[in-house]
């Protein structure tokens, strides 16, 4: 009975880690990355996750002040469009939702002072038929860039 109880737990272990294992650097694919980031570099908080198509995850993030982000937002073809808000933690106000931009990908913007941000991320596949729950995981990316905000003037 001991023997079944361990079996058993180690084999759903192993499958959350195999299920997770095919989503590893889903975030450094180029659909991913942001365009024009020459001089940004990658922020170690990028990440990618399997998720369940149709429902909300969170992932929460600390954004420094004094640089600029651009923030790339993925998945795999044929689940599009990907809804995600970007959401001040400490208060909850939305100060960025694609959903008013046509589902864009990516986006851009300077951080004055450091704050956490939730993304909330709903991959929407609104083109996509799913037969079974294992048809709707999906692998989303979450591609961070930053960069020192540049001095400008003389």
């Amino acid at each position: 009975m001991f023997k079944q109880i361990i079996l058993t737990v180690s084999l759903f272990i192993a499958a959350i880690v195999t299920v997770q294992a095919q989503c590893s650097g889903f975030h450094t694919i180029r659909e991913c990355t942001p365009p024009d980031i020459e001089d940004f570099k990658r922020f170690g908080q990028s990440r990618s996750r399997m998720v369940e198509a149709k429902k909300t995850f969170t992932y929460q993030v600390v954004l420094f002040g004094g640089y600029d982000y651009k923030i790339g937002i993925c998945t795999e073809r044929g689940y599009y469009p990907v809804q995600y808000r970007i959401i001040n933690a400490n208060d909850n106000s939305v100060f960025y939702d694609n959903a008013n931009d046509d589902y864009v990908e990516t986006v851009g913007f300077t951080v004055e002072k450091t704050k956490n941000v939730l993304f909330e991320i709903t991959v929407l596949a609104t083109k996509k038929e799913f037969q079974d729950v294992s048809d709707s995981r999906v692998c989303v990316g979450i591609a961070i860039y930053w960069r020192k905000v540049p001095k400008t003037g003389f």
